[in-house]
């Protein structure tokens, strides 16, 4: 039924014999070695009956993948799989949960059986008659693509294995196996492995097989790390997958990744306190981390292969899907395998092969399995000590709750709301109007979360400040709290009950409006709303006129006047092209689209502030924005920047290569933005080519290095605290020449070069928003995250250092006395005239993976509101002796 007849020239493409690809007859063998193959129902098809070629031999498409499982389902009761969702690019997302036909029949039971472990107000569970959940997840980076085909044989081996001991598995477990946890990434990269493969294949690693062009195939659609937002969720694919994990908070999860060639394979314990959360029980790292290593160690050992544990990786926030699991109870594990990254590579071990990093993974897999069930008590109990024990250790915490909100801004306030309650976090309504830490919060506009609860190591993730670690070395982000990237207004109480109202069950439902009706005169709309640069786009796409207020001022009815900020939208009916029932139409539609609220006034002449016919009320140019792209930028950075546009603004943004940049006709845009990279492509032609777009009047924004090459380049006339690639004085033994005699000292010298860098931290910049770039913020201050070493030196002219950190900045994260002195009073955005144009320089990224939108409103402004930032003069030219400075 399963035969193929791609299956005689795919078995004929297996070139160099076992040690790189196997044999269609031995697949099972290889991979379940040990198990008679009258040990599987010969009713379930193998992967390789069913796709017409061995595992191993060509990588799987997302959709084959897919079908696979979904005949599974069909042919096996054992079996159901489920869609959670779909990506950006129409792929659906897949889990198969897998278990007894009797427990497939009663997960909902199972389900509401196993709230007793994460519940503290219910009675203890009988733990014997609950079943261990072990989740088995593949493929979160695209290009580590061993797992997910690794997945296609784990399933079939709990499917069709009628041993007694997988009998017994899917008696006391349910496994759930997530194949594709970012499947447009995955079909990036198995599109060019297969494209790329030859017959045979060369293992040198410079073959343009094992050497993906950019952007790889490691991303998502905008190029972000799902492997990073766990706690942010700001991607469909974690949205989706954080729904199904709450549904049953596994006891054990896996995430199956892959890690450079020379490696050989990695599972925990990882490096002891160093990469460990303070906030996690020490049994999580010591007891339930070091049991399950027992299995991989002898699943491993039985192959011969190779591996290694306590070392490198990080278990330090929640941002992964494998350390998620430990604030939740569970014990999350990262398995990593030495790659092929195509079917056969050579590495400093031997020629790795497609196959073998394919059979570690199903090894570990299998032991994952055995040992979550052999240990099931200690891992349900666990999971039960570990949410009550989050109430005790609550009760120590000397916040017992945080207020949040910001009345100005509903839609920011509201996104942050839905993350908490994603996260199953209890959040209550404001109880009444408060004025807290010298912030005011508005009942109905802002949110109670008490920390005595449950979810109180989330709770502490997402909104506390960490500034004392194990270690000086990092894997990652030291940063991580979203309350300090949202923006918002936050105060720490030591009451909870002082202003807790009614527990909030789901987000509000915003709903655009435009209050007072139709207007023959104008429509204003406040730019402190997270949507109302989208609604700005949505406007001039409709062909409206819009113009920005550069000055406060109030207007409205008489009995309600409402004051209006900087930046406040104005849309004058008489200005449009089209009649005033047509403009009211236009701005009813878009106001609902956007969940925003216009406000109709029926005369220029406000009650306080600036009138409407001001000429500080300037006309906005429509925006036609540039991103350069392609080899030498940062993917991930070019990817946020993308995402801003596309889905925060509604913007079209053109990706320009940057070998076609000699080709590009600048004049058609209003601003080209830079991210992080190296621009070496591009030559004195270029350079004087952009120099000129830019003095013709374009808005040139530069992030991170970026802004260093700008003004190396000359494009612009601002300097550097410290030049790329200086400013540190190496005293060590080795830079000055002297032989040390000791192989350790050079390591340690290693380890002294990670705490030089950023580790992502969070800090403390005061904004000016009466500039454009500031418009929309309500405070003077701001929550930066950094993670570059792109120093920015205050600009001579005051009125063009828009955002200046402070002199004692360090919010949140690690940084180096050294590189704390190089933060503290430097610029962390500049705007500098050039010409008829200018440059916005940001030190830092502002889009830091989606979701630090307290910053990404300043990138927005500048795409948007670039054309009106004309500065004035400041002092006198640079002297000559500063220069040399």
């Amino acid at each position: 039924m399963y035969t193929s007849f791609r299956r005689a020239s795919f078995s004929a493409a297996l070139l160099l014999g076992l040690s790189q690809a196997v044999p269609a007859v031995a697949q099972n063998s290889y991979f379940f070695p040990g198990t008679q193959a009258s040990s599987f129902d010969p009713k379930v098809p193998t992967p390789e009956q069913f796709l017409g070629y061995p595992i191993g031999s060509h990588y799987t498409r997302t959709d084959q993948i897919v079908a696979y499982l979904r005949e599974l389902d069909r042919v096996s009761d054992r079996v159901s799989l489920r869609v959670l969702g779909t990506t950006f690019e129409e792929r659906p997302q897949v889990v198969a949960t897998i278990t007894t036909p009797e427990n497939q029949q009663n997960l909902a039971q199972l389900q509401q059986d196993r709230r007793a472990l994460h519940d503290p107000k219910l009675p203890a569970p009988n733990y014997g008659k609950l079943p261990v959940v072990v989740s088995l997840n593949f493929g979160v980076h695209g290009n580590e693509s061993s797992s997910s085909e690794a997945a296609l044989l784990l399933a079939y081996y709990l499917t069709a294995s009628t041993s007694p001991e997988t009998q017994q598995w899917l008696q006391q477990s349910v496994v759930t196996v997530d194949p594709l946890e970012n499947p447009d990434g995955r079909d990036r990269a198995s599109h060019w492995f297969d494209q790329n493969k030859s017959w045979p294949n060369p293992t040198d690693p410079l073959d343009r097989e094992h050497t993906e062009a950019w952007p790889g195939g490691r991303t998502n659609h905008f190029y972000t790390d799902l492997n990073r937002d766990w706690l942010s969720l700001t991607q469909p694919e974690s949205r989706a997958r954080m729904a199904f994990f709450h549904e049953w908070y596994p006891n054990v999860m896996i995430d199956f990744h892959e890690m450079g060639t020379n490696g050989t394979y990695y599972f925990e314990p990882s490096k002891p306190h160093s990469t460990e959360n303070d906030l996690i029980p020490r049994a999580t790292y010591e007891v339930l981390n070091v049991h399950m290593a027992k299995y991989f160690s002898k699943a491993l050992d039985n192959l011969g292969s190779l591996y290694w544990t306590k070392e490198q990786f990080d278990n330090l926030s929640p941002i992964y899907g494998s350390t998620y699991p430990d604030f939740e109870g569970g014990v999350g594990i990262t398995f990593e395998v030495g790659s092929s990254r195509g079917l056969a590579q050579e590495g400093t071990n031997g020629v790795v092969t497609f196959p073998f990093t394919i059979r570690n993974h199903v090894a570990t897999g299998l032991a994952t399995v055995r040992g979550a069930v052999e240990e099931k008590e200690l891992y349900l109990r666990h999971q039960r000590e570990f949410f009550t024990s989050a109430l005790s250790e609550a009760k120590k915490f000397p916040t017992k709750a945080y207020v949040f909100g910001n009345a100005a801004d509903a839609t920011l306030t509201n996104k942050f709301l839905a993350v908490l309650l994603q996260h199953k976090i209890q959040v209550h309504e404001l109880g009444k109007n408060v004025t807290l830490d010298k912030q005011s919060f508005e009942q109905g506009k802002a949110y109670v979360v008490p920390t005595a609860q449950p979810q109180y190591r989330i709770v502490n993730s997402l909104f506390e400040e960490l500034t004392t670690f194990h270690d000086s070395v990092f894997y990652d982000v030291t940063g991580w709290s979203q309350a300090h990237a949202y923006g918002l207004a936050v105060s720490k109480q030591k009451n909870a009950n002082l202003v807790q109202g009614a527990a909030v069950q789901a987000p509000k439902t915003l709903t655009g409006e435009v209050r007072g009706g139709q207007s023959s005169y104008a429509y204003l709309l406040p730019w402190s709303d997270y949507n109302a640069p989208r609604a700005l786009t949505a406007l001039q796409r409709a062909g409206l006129v819009a113009k920005v207020s550069f000055k406060p001022f109030r207007a409205g009815p008489a009995d309600h006047p409402v004051d209006f900020g900087y930046g406040t939208l104005v849309i004058p009916v008489a200005a449009q092209k089209q009649p005033a029932d047509s403009v009211f139409q236009i701005v009813s539609r878009i106001s609902r689209q956007n969940q925003v609220a216009f406000t109709s006034v029926t005369t220029g002449f406000s009650m306080g502030g600036i009138d409407l016919g001001s000429n500080n009320v300037r006309t906005v140019p429509e925006a036609q924005a540039a991103l350069l792209v392609g080899n030498g930028t940062n993917a991930s950075e070019v990817g946020e920047a993308w995402f801003v546009a596309s889905q925060q603004l509604g913007l079209p943004l053109s990706r320009i290569e940057l070998s076609n940049f000699g080709r590009a006709p600048l004049g058609r845009y209003t601003s080209i933005v830079l991210v992080g990279g190296t621009y070496t492509s591009l030559d004195k032609a270029a350079v004087e080519k952009l120099r000129r777009w830019v003095q013709d009047g374009g808005t040139l924004i530069t992030l991170k290095n970026a802004s260093e090459w700008a003004i190396k380049q000359g494009i612009v006339k601002e300097k550097l605290l410290v030049p790329a690639n200086a400013g540190w004085a190496d005293t060590t033994a080795a830079a000055k020449g002297k032989a040390t005699g000791s192989r350790r000292a050079d390591f340690v010298q290693q380890e002294q070069e990670g705490t030089r860098a950023i580790a992502g931290s969070i800090y403390l910049a005061d904004i000016d928003i009466t500039n454009p770039i500031g418009f929309g913020l309500t405070s003077r201050r701001l929550y930066v995250f950094r993670n570059g070493t792109t120093f920015l030196r205050p600009s001579r002219n005051p009125y063009a250092t828009v955002a200046q950190y402070t002199a004692k900045p360090l919010v949140s994260g690690y940084v180096s006395q050294a590189n704390l002195r190089q933060i503290s009073n430097s610029a962390a955005v500049v705007v500098s005239k050039a010409g008829a144009g200018r440059v916005v320089l940001f030190a830092d990224d502002p889009n830091f993976r989606h979701y630090w939108h307290g910053t990404s409103r300043l990138f927005a402004n500048a795409l948007l509101l670039g054309p009106l930032l004309n500065l004035p003069e400041g002092p006198a030219a640079i002297s000559a002796e500063e220069e040399a400075h």
